[in-house]
């Protein structure tokens, strides 16, 4: 095999190469266009070969934990820009010596940069890059595409496309390749032949995760929690709204959504015989204790014991979270998979639980406290306030358990966590109610700071002045550590090659039409294409689930109106021929296809056909945009979940023409789950009254809003695009919608109107 420094060159060559062309033609692709993807790598490796064990670190007793139980590697996250944002993870002075205790102990380092960034946030993320790449570590994992254009900077360090990247096929592990990575995070929906399939590919490892918590939706598929509260599991503050109890059709229906949790002890000869390179715990949530036993039973498990033996361990690891184990994707069974939300936690209810620990990679599963609702409301208990900006603003959670009052400060991606006893209250008339101290909080400002958002469980829960007194001080020191930590960061140089990258981004001529515009382009379902030509004449017509028998009948059917064929968002290893397919025809008949996966650009690419870029290639940032526009996309479409002042700012310096979504029901979750057959289009509601409907799309089940966001009526000439795009999957009307261009008198902005966390 080539030396690793060797081969993370060559990889990272080839990718330099894939952006600077934009066609290529199909000898010269990851894998020969007339043979399936995973034909193109040898057979399964090695079924002898070590497989390497990854371990949680959300804080350092979890990372002390791991290693004196005998991990081969830890993956863990400063406190900003990684997708566990509400663990307690590393600030920059502890992150050397973590680095460095890991390496002491034989141990590999991975860190997490795997979110979407923000204009604003490209500089921070190289000055972590850098703090990466000083401090020795050896690999991090990534999801934005703009860390691709900074990764020849940073050549000692190895990256890892996370599951966040949403990697469910051999294409998708052959583009990665492609594009520098040295190894990918599986999608964890994947049965164990197409784990072989995609691990099959050459040149590049997988990894798969082995134990902890699943997630509804495929990860970095999922906007539910974006959609409720805005704060977004693609950028490290999911709130498990999955978690909750739903009613379906009116009638309550559990918690439907609400995933059984992974473990795979007994399964790991298979994945090793199925060529997978390194195994992964999840839970930077979890205590050390927990990480600590569930390193020690995948040794164990590892070391060849006997699977009957190690079934009480297994069992204990379950009971952390109170939900049933399954390994049902493994095996291809999807249904079964949901169950009961968890043990109860925080001293609140089962209805208003959600358990925190979902995917430490993929950003799921903050407090369910987090989310507002669709009217852009906190929590009963909250300050009713809203986010302005991560630096001056910040969040309080008080909560009243049998072992004291537990507060968690949560600022900067930052969470600081201390208790306080109970003290007995003998005047009352002078002491404050929880309740009453929030919003005495979310009226003053703590170093220069305000709340945003404040919870308790108790909110009639008596505190002594002395006690208030002391909270106060205490989330002053917290805040006041926090932004120490970042001025240290920011004093930090950006090398002086990605700031040049930084500055070269300017705006494209084409993105010239301000948001408030009519929309000159719409996006359909496939059925839905007829109907709507009668009655509307569109600039451009996207269209989801077309096969390829019915490109020519929709090319006519279009005539002079631009077609536009969307790739699936989400596709397996079954998927990749007839997808061929269709790019094939589209390239014959010239029609453009939007691309909406890393493998599905790899296809489209092989094919010749002209590319554009979808709202699953989100972009949130300007880098971002050029990375996808080198590698050959004529055009992306900024972040739905963008709010107002990044969509200002990314189209400042988009220098790719840019499309932006002003009216849709996106696709909220996308997810292999079997649910019941009769939850198909049926409205599903939880507590806060977030409607959602249930829909089978392209052999998927997808969750999307019963009511569209609408910025049809929102005037803005700081953002400047080249399409603004109606969205009308999902619409009964869809020709009425469109020409309804007043909508609601007081519609729903997504994210618009807010920050998005």
């Amino acid at each position: 095999m080539m030396p690793p420094a060797a081969r993370h060159a060559a990889l990272r060559s080839e990718s330099e190469r894939a952006m600077e062309k934009p066609e290529l033609n199909s000898a010269d692709e990851a894998f020969p266009q007339s043979a399936p993807p995973a034909d193109s790598g040898p057979a399964a490796a090695d079924s002898g070969r070590d497989l390497e064990l990854l371990a949680p670190a959300g804080d350092l007793a979890a990372l002390q934990a791991a290693l004196a139980a005998g991990t081969d590697a830890v993956y863990f996250g400063l406190n900003v820009l990684n997708a566990r944002r509400r663990a307690r993870n590393f600030d920059q002075t502890e992150f050397a010596a973590a680095v460095q205790t890991t390496h002491e102990h034989g141990a590999k380092a991975y860190l997490t940069l795997n979110i979407d960034l923000t204009e604003r946030e490209l500089a921070q993320a190289a000055r972590l890059l850098k703090l990466a790449q000083e401090a020795g570590v050896d690999a991090v994992l990534v999801r934005d595409p703009a860390l691709l254009a900074m990764q020849p900077e940073f050549p000692a360090l190895d990256f890892h496309f996370s599951t966040q990247t949403c990697i469910t096929n051999s294409a998708d592990v052959a583009a990665a390749a492609r594009l520098g990575a040295t190894r990918v995070v599986l999608a964890r929906e994947l049965s164990l032949s197409e784990i072989h399939d995609a691990s099959a590919v050459d040149g590049i490892e997988t990894e798969v995760f082995v134990q902890g918590a699943l997630c509804f939706s495929v990860s970095g598929r999922c906007m539910l929690s974006s959609w409720v509260g805005g704060r977004s599991g693609n950028r490290g503050t999911c709130t498990s709204t999955c978690r909750v109890p739903w009613s379906v059709a009116g009638a309550p229906a559990g918690t439907p959504l609400s995933m059984k949790d992974l473990s795979l002890a007994g399964r790991l000869e298979e994945l090793r015989a199925a060529g997978v390179a390194a195994v992964k715990i999840e839970g930077r949530m979890k205590t050390a204790d927990w990480v600590a036993q569930a390193v020690n039973l995948y040794r164990r498990a590892l070391a060849g014991e006997d699977v009957e033996q190690l079934a009480a361990q297994v069992d204990a690891l379950g009971a952390y979270t109170g939900r049933q184990l399954t390994c049902g994707y493994l095996d291809g069974d999807y249904g079964e998979l949901t169950g009961e939300s968890g043990r109860e936690r925080r001293g609140v209810s089962a209805e208003r639980a959600a358990e925190p620990d979902a995917d430490a990679e993929d950003g799921s599963g903050a407090d369910e406290f987090g989310a507002g609702d669709g009217a852009d409301r906190d929590d009963e208990t909250g300050t009713g306030q809203r986010s302005r900006s991560d630096r001056s603003s910040y969040e309080l959670d008080i909560d009243v358990l049998p072992q004291g009052i537990v507060c968690r400060c949560h600022y900067m991606g930052e969470t600081t966590e201390w208790t306080m006893p109970k003290t007995v209250v003998h005047r009352p008339h002078k002491a404050v109610a929880i309740g009453n101290l929030l919003d005495f909080l979310g009226a003053q400002q703590v170093q220069g700071c305000e709340l945003v958002r404040g919870t308790t469980n108790e909110p009639a829960f008596l505190m002594v002045p002395r006690k208030v007194n002391e909270l106060s001080t205490r989330i002053a020191k917290a805040l006041q550590h926090r932004q120490k930590v970042h001025t240290r960061l920011q004093q930090m140089e950006v090398p002086e090659a990605v700031q040049a990258m930084f500055d070269s981004c300017e705006r494209h001529p084409s993105n010239r039409t301000p948001l408030g515009q009519a929309p000159d382009r719409v996006r359909l379902e496939a059925d839905a294409v007829e109907a709507f030509l009668a009655a509307v004449r569109p600039e451009g017509v996207i269209v989801e689930g077309l096969s390829a028998d019915r490109v020519k009948a929709m090319r006519s059917l279009c005539r002079r109106v631009p077609l536009i064929a969307a790739l699936p968002p989400v596709f397996f290893e079954a998927d990749i021929a007839p997808i061929r397919e269709l790019l094939r025809i589209c390239q014959r008949t010239g029609v453009t296809v939007e691309v909406n996966s890393w493998g599905g650009w790899l296809l489209a690419k092989q094919s010749g056909v002209r590319m554009e870029g979808g709202p699953f290639l989100p972009v949130l940032n300007s880098l971002a945009a050029r990375v996808l526009g080198n590698a050959g996309l004529h055009s992306v479409t900024l972040s739905v979940e963008a709010d107002r002042r990044q969509l200002e700012t990314v189209t400042d310096r988009c220098p790719v023409p840019c499309s932006l979504i002003v009216y849709g029901r996106p696709a909220l979750m996308i997810t292999r789950v079997a649910l019941p057959d009769d939850f198909d289009g049926q409205g599903m509601v939880d507590r806060r009254e977030t409607r959602v409907i249930p829909r089978r799309e392209q052999g998927l089940w997808v969750l999307r809003p019963a009511e569209p966001f609408d910025l049809r009526d929102e005037h803005n000439d700081r953002i400047l695009v080249r399409h603004l795009v109606v969205d009308l999957v999902g619409a009964a009307d869809p020709a009425g919608e469109w020409l309804d261009s007043r909508g609601s008198r007081d519609p729903f902005r997504f994210n618009y109107s807010r920050t998005l966390a």
